[in-house]
């Protein structure tokens, strides 16, 4: 049995939903977490394989990647949002979700090397007070996609990070990567269906779709709209090239200590 770590986002849904349904075959154990979880599980051996933060995967030597498979945008993500009191060239003061490490990097690319700003970050959780005595705060995953949708407030101005590096980098956002320990062979060979569960998570997005709007209280098409034109799946070239984009400038904002280079597993067969 092999224990595949997941977060309880609904842009995971489409990787997990066939294996639970059973319409992939797999010898996995499906454990959830929060996603800045998932990185120290996978170190400490609670899990064998799991879609772990881009930062995560980039601070360390440890990891593999395993070919065609993220979790990325190109242009709007709705999920990883930035809702301001003023305009984001006069923001001074941000509050990051205190559970996101790559979102909260890419906010810092995002405000300091491609503005020029210095703001300073206050970690907090999601809810009543997230905004108050700063001029901002950063929502990701489901908290965001509501945000976005159901809490609009006509006098904040909502700005998608997803969007703001595509604009400025003109390349996709890689938000996680499914990886395994560096030379696990007997885990990597258990995890040839994620590419085929992937194909079919993206075939059943309209029936993942039905099941998780309610859940959310979202409406069907915002949700139809976030998994089936925000979010992609595969691990492209240009994807390839935006994680790289990704680990260089966390390196210039000291985020990571050097610039590992970015391993993908090769099937020794």
């Amino acid at each position: 049995m092999i224990n595949l770590g997941a977060a309880p986002f609904l842009n995971m849904r489409p990787l997990i939903y066939p294996l639970e349904k059973g319409i992939v075959e797999h010898s996995f154990n499906i454990m959830y977490f929060d996603p800045f979880l998932l990185s120290e599980n996978l170190s400490e051996g609670v899990v064998d394989v799991a879609p772990i933060p881009s930062i995560e995967f980039l601070r360390t030597d440890d990891y593999s990647i395993l070919p065609d498979i993220s979790i990325s945008s190109f242009g709007k993500v709705d999920s990883v949002i930035l809702r301001a009191r003023k305009k984001i060239t006069e923001i001074k003061s941000v509050s990051v979700d205190s559970r996101s490490r790559s979102s909260t990097a890419l906010l810092r690319i995002v405000l300091e090397l491609f503005l020029g700003l210095k703001p300073e970050y206050v970690k907090r959780e999601p809810g009543n007070g997230f905004l108050k005595g700063v001029d901002a705060g950063m929502l990701i995953g489901n908290a965001g996609l509501q945000a976005r949708h159901l809490f609009a407030d006509r006098s904040a101005f909502t700005y998608d990070l997803g969007e703001l590096w595509t604009k400025e980098t003109s390349l996709p956002f890689v938000y996680a990567v499914m990886a395994i320990k560096k030379g696990d062979s007997s885990t990597a060979e258990g995890c040839r269906c994620l590419v085929p569960t992937r194909e079919e998570g993206v075939k059943l997005i309209s029936e993942i779709v039905d099941i998780e709007s309610r859940k959310l209280g979202l409406s069907r098409e915002q949700c139809l709209t976030y998994l089936g034109e925000r979010i992609k799946y595969d691990l492209d070239g240009p994807k390839i090239e935006g994680l790289i984009k990704y680990r260089n400038l966390l390196f210039e904002l000291n985020e990571i200590e050097k610039k590992n280079e970015i391993h993908f597993y090769a099937d020794p067969s």
